[in-house]
């Protein structure tokens, strides 16, 4: 239960941060360069969150950490 409630929390963290960097594309329509635009998006939590959050769900769905010590 607890990898199940890690995993949802993870995926509303990861279409949170996710949908906020499509969001900052909007600046190339305000005449921003795309090099103003990437090096905000660099400079942003939301990279970040997204990057850690996808990195747990990859741990999560793949079961790199088992649930159960395998010698009991």
């Amino acid at each position: 239960m607890f990898r199940f409630m890690v995993f949802l929390f993870s995926y509303g963290i990861c279409v949170m941060s996710v949908g906020n960097l499509l969001l900052y594309l909007n600046y190339r329509t305000l005449g921003y360069s795309w090099s103003a635009v990437w090096a905000f998006i660099l400079g942003t939590h939301e990279l970040y969150l997204a990057i850690a959050s996808i990195i747990v769900l990859f741990i999560l769905i793949f079961d790199l950490i088992p649930s159960r010590f395998p010698f009991l």
